[in-house]
């Protein structure tokens, strides 16, 4: 319990060794002294009246208790090292036999870290909001078209030409709408420890050659420019083939959708002693400083255009760090900034002598 205790008309008498952990005294502080200094009154502290805090602290030495609104210290300003602190307090008087205010206890609580879980919280809940908005344009979208193709076949009467053509349509809308769910249901499955690995001996190159396989017509409908670089050859990692294939997909796609038309990807593979590098390597829009600490966040994206001409739902790099974490690695990200690209690290067991495989993916 941080307290301190306080002479009527506002000058501090003392303070206990929980007051001086809250404000990471040290020996001698320049806090402490200008604290307990006889010319320091709580009553006239600029911040404290700023605050409206000194008003109600009077009510303390009136004698009646009282409960002071959290207030930002910057200890730095203070004390010339230190973290800034939320922290609320307690005001209680203590009292004589005749009803006369001998000193004030402070009581202060430090509110730090759960004002910093409760603005989480909430910025989970609006990045949830926005998901939901999302999403629901991500499957409207489709329905549009699958629609029209049903009216044309209703009022125009079948032949085999609208057949086919409206049998397109249906299909591509509808491999989209299933590609949608399936990322949801993946997600939530490898969020919920519901996906198991079935792990094998797999060749770099196969993965490589199957993600690109995958990914090839969404960089092509976009006119970037690709190319792979490097050689696989002999290198093999012990894991799950198809959620390899996965992380590669993913993070190749993403390189696509937040590259402006035209750009630049490239693939690159490179062995070094124990660990194996795949980058992936774009021209593209980048990551800012404050989206860059959450870009493996669930439902976290980066700002799309009016078009909304990205697409997908925010969930492709979430899946990214679950399945590599599935492997026993971890990933990281780097960006230089807005327009300058990103980069994405991923690390893995080679399977050959169980080294760690680093695949360093760029996007």
């Amino acid at each position: 319990m941080s307290i301190q205790i306080l002479a009527p008309g506002g000058r501090t008498l003392g303070v206990n060794q929980a007051w001086e952990d809250l404000w990471q005294i040290r020996e001698g502080s320049a806090l402490k002294a200008h604290v307990l200094s006889s010319a320091y009154n709580v009553l006239h502290d600029p911040q404290l009246i700023a605050h409206g805090i000194a008003p109600l602290l009077q009510r303390a030495f009136d004698g009646e208790p009282v409960t002071l609104p959290a207030i930002r210290y910057d200890v730095a300003t203070l004390d010339g090292d230190g973290p800034a602190r939320w922290v609320t307090a307690r005001a209680h008087p203590i009292k004589d036999d005749d009803g006369r205010v001998l000193e004030v206890m402070l009581i202060h609580e430090d509110i730090t870290e759960r004002l910093a879980a409760e603005q989480a919280l909430l910025e989970q809940d609006r990045r949830k909001d926005e998901f939901l908005a999302m999403l629901a344009h991500e499957l409207r979208n489709p329905m549009a078209p699958i629609s029209a193709a049903a009216d044309l076949l209703r009022t125009l009467g079948p032949s085999e030409e609208r057949v086919r053509k409206a049998s397109e349509v249906i299909s591509r809308q509808v491999r989209h709408m299933t590609s949608l769910v399936d990322d949801l249901l993946d997600v939530s499955r490898v969020t919920r420890g519901l996906i198991q690995l079935e792990r094998s001996v797999v060749e770099v190159a196969a993965i490589v050659a199957n993600a690109v396989e995958q990914a090839r017509p969404l960089i092509q409908a976009r006119g970037h420019a690709f190319a792979i670089e490097g050689d696989t050859d002999g290198i093999r990692l012990h894991g799950d083939p198809h959620r390899l294939v996965q992380v590669v997909v993913n993070l190749l796609n993403n390189a696509a959708k937040y590259t402006p038309r035209g750009g630049r990807i490239a693939l690159a593979i490179a062995r070094a002693g124990t660990t194996v590098t795949i980058s992936v390597r774009d021209n593209g829009i980048g990551l800012d400083s404050e989206l860059l600490p959450h870009v493996f966040d669930l439902f976290t994206q980066a700002e799309r255009s009016p078009d909304r001409a990205q697409g997908g739902l925010g969930i492709g790099l979430a899946l990214v760090r679950n399945i590599v974490s599935m492997h026993g690695g971890h990933v990281t990200a780097h960006s230089d900034g807005p327009g300058l690209g990103s980069l994405f690290t991923v690390t893995l067991d080679v399977a050959d002598d169980g080294a760690a495989l680093a695949v360093a993916v760029c996007a």
